[in-house]
């Protein structure tokens, strides 16, 4: 058992007797003139605070509010020993009964929740604990030589000697310190009742009415000292009854905590319907705890997250002096959080019973909220996604989509629909056929098709994915260019194939009319020479010497075929001496500009086709007078280019030359393209890849 817990089993005995020690002190007293007065005054005071604090101490032993009234109720008690006939009471009460002023201020800063919240607050109770015992002692250690009515006082037991313009000073200098912290309170309140929230003003409303109209009464009270008469009196009067209100008005506040919270309780079964949406909950919730900020976030289990009324991802701010976050859990799991004026916590009882009640219904709404959460994640990955995608049910009807250009969607409102009512009915079968297997089995699958549209074919591919026990995502991608590419792929393969048909007959031919034809006469012309040897050696000479220059001329055809099939000088000497080579043979002058540093050999050789095949058929077709040739190496590729001055109008479709470069581009992941306007002449640049 705690002195926190239990405070009336210590402080209220202690209020009784320090009460009776008062009542005694007084009723002895040589020299109080209005003994009856002074102890209705001084009981219904301290008790007042004391009973008042006791009640707040106990019901909440955490918030030091209840303490500090306590202690301003005993602090009334302590001045009530200046009223003794003994000098050790006597001064007791002279030195420390003005402490319950400074009480009572740090009271009213620190209210509601009994901590000083601010640096400012925090000097001025220092400087008004200081003020509240030093003035008096200094008074005491210098007082002025008066008398007690109707008999003299009892000895000071810390009087140095009687020094009056000491106690002038002491007297003028209490005074003015005294107004200026009772005006530095005041402005502290309002500037505090400025800044606070709707619930917070609700808390502090009475308290510091009472409290305030107290202050500026001390501090005219204490301007008015010197002086007698009515206005003094009616300041004295008015004091003692605002003071006196504080601490119940406190109590007022206890009990309209008690009264919010059963109306708090009420305003959920009222505010709230059977069947309340979140949103309603959460206006309910708003209603009760009489905080129009406040908002409700459910825990997401599946996005180990929390969510607001709509579904939408909710962070919790951190508390802080303003906002805090009370957090509803049920058997130890999170069901809802809620978001709320700080205020509250300085009314504990309405706040739980207000999150107690609405628990069920937050509890029950989580399971919707989850609902709507799910779909938001489902929206926000559809929104994610570029390509047009649908949500569809098991039965085969769109629920949602998401389509980056509108113009994909067959109907402009697509949600409600079935496949039926959007795909022809083969295809839809075989859409809800895969999506109910992507559902069935857990695993994806994939169809593509094709749809005629009034200016051409265009073809897609159709990913399914369950997305729940009776729905499944569908991801529409359209592959008309891939297939096209596939097309040209395909194509370009052909022709590859072809053209190595094509240059495998023409060697066969060329070797067959050509080298095989002079080797064949060469043949016949040695075994003439073998016959005429020994008859007529001349003949037999002049017939090798012919042999020998036919010879000759089946090496250069050989050659010739050779450098065809792939040039010798590329492989002996390099790119760039290759080059040269055809630029020397070319019948119109050729410019080679750019360096060409080492290549793969593979890109080396399609490069030197690349130009060979552009320089003839600018010899064949171009009519131009001059040829530029560059070679660069540029961002990991080799760029190649040849520009003519000539007619221009070159079409690569009608020619196998250039059909055949740009498959042996390609074949290397490379581009090649054509400009050639009429009258402009013709450029053909590769891009090929080094790696």
């Amino acid at each position: 058992m705690t002195l926190a817990r239990r405070p009336w089993l210590y402080f209220g005995p202690a209020a009784l007797l320090a009460g009776a020690l008062a009542v005694a002190l007084t009723v002895a007293s040589d020299h109080e003139e209005h003994p009856a007065l002074a102890i209705a005054l001084g009981l219904f005071v301290s008790w007042s605070f004391i009973l008042a604090g006791l009640i707040g101490w106990s019901r909440r032993p955490q918030n030091r509010t209840g303490m500090l009234m306590v202690a301003v109720g005993f602090g009334v008690l302590v001045g009530s020993l200046s009223e003794a006939n003994y000098s050790i009471p006597y001064t007791l009460g002279a030195l420390f009964g003005s402490l319950f002023i400074a009480a009572f201020l740090h009271l009213l800063l620190a209210y509601p929740s009994g901590e000083l919240l601010s640096r400012a607050a925090r000097v001025l109770i220092v400087a008004g604990y200081a003020t509240a015992f030093l003035a008096p002692l200094l008074d005491s250690l210098f007082p002025a030589r008066h008398t007690c009515k109707p008999r003299a006082c009892p000895d000071n037991l810390v009087l140095v000697s009687y020094n009056h313009a000491a106690h002038i000073t002491a007297t003028v200098a209490w005074t003015t310190v005294s107004v200026l912290l009772f005006a530095a309170t005041f402005v502290l309140l309002v500037g505090r009742w400025r800044k606070a929230t709707p619930a917070l003003r609700r808390i502090l409303r009475s308290v510091y009415l009472a409290g305030g109209l107290s202050v500026l009464l001390l501090a005219i009270g204490f301007i008015l000292t010197p002086f007698s008469g009515v206005a003094n009196t009616v300041v004295v009067v008015a004091l003692i009854a605002t003071f006196t209100a504080v601490p119940f008005l406190f109590l007022a506040g206890l009990l309209g905590t008690t009264i919010a919270r059963t109306a708090g309780i009420g305003a959920i079964f009222t505010a709230v319907p059977e069947r309340a949406s979140p949103g309603e909950v959460q206006e309910g919730l708003r209603q009760a705890l009489r905080d129009r900020t406040a908002e409700v976030a459910y825990w997401y289990d599946e996005g180990g997250h929390y969510v607001d009324v709509e579904g939408q991802h909710f962070e919790l701010p951190p508390n802080t002096r303003d906002r805090v976050v009370t957090r509803l859990e049920y058997a130890d799991s999170p069901v809802a959080a809620i978001v709320h004026d700080a205020a509250l916590l300085e009314e504990p009882e309405l706040l739980d019973a207000i999150t107690n009640a609405a628990r069920i219904a937050l509890e029950r709404d989580k399971l919707l909220v989850e609902v709507k959460a799910r779909a938001a994640r489902y929206r926000a990955l559809l929104q994610a996604i570029p390509d047009l995608m649908f949500r569809i049910s098991r039965d085969g009807r769109y629920l949602s989509y998401n389509a980056p250009d509108p113009s994909d969607l067959i109907h402009p409102e697509v949600v409600g629909l079935t496949v039926w009512d959007r795909l022809p009915g083969e295809l839809a079968d075989r859409v809800l056929e895969a999506g109910r297997s992507a559902v069935d089995r857990g695993t994806p699958s994939v169809i593509e098709y094709a749809l005629e549209f009034e200016d051409k074919t265009r073809h897609y591919e159709g990913r399914f994915a369950a997305s729940g026990d009776d729905e499944f995502l569908m991801i529409v991608r359209e592959i008309t260019d891939r297939k096209r590419q596939q097309q040209e792929l395909e194509a370009s393969r052909q022709r590859i194939v072809a053209a190595g048909d094509d240059a495998r007959r023409k060697l066969e031919r060329n070797l067959h009319d050509g080298a095989q034809q002079r080797l064949v006469s060469l043949s016949l012309s040695l075994r003439l020479v073998q016959s005429q040897l020994r008859k007529s050696p001349d003949a037999a000479e002049e017939i090798l010497e012919a042999s020998r220059e036919e010879l000759a001329q089946a090496l250069e055809e050989l050659r010739e075929l050779a450098r065809g099939i792939h040039p010798a000088v590329l492989t002996d000497r390099g790119l760039e001496a290759a080059l040269e080579a055809l630029a020397a043979r070319a019948p119109l002058p050729v410019e080679i500009a750019g360096k060409c540093s080492k290549l793969p050999p593979s890109v080396e050789a399609a490069v030197y086709y690349v130009v060979s095949e552009a320089l003839a058929n600018v010899t064949k077709y171009a009519q131009a007078s001059s040829v530029k040739v560059t070679v660069e190496h540029l961002n990991g590729s080799a760029l190649v280019e040849v520009a003519d001055d000539g007619i221009g109008g070159a079409d690569p479709l009608r020619g196998s030359g250039l059909r055949g470069l740009a498959d042996r581009v390609s074949s290397l992941s490379g581009k090649l393209a054509i400009h050639s306007p009429p009258g402009e002449g013709t450029r053909v640049r590769a891009e090929i890849p080094l790696e």
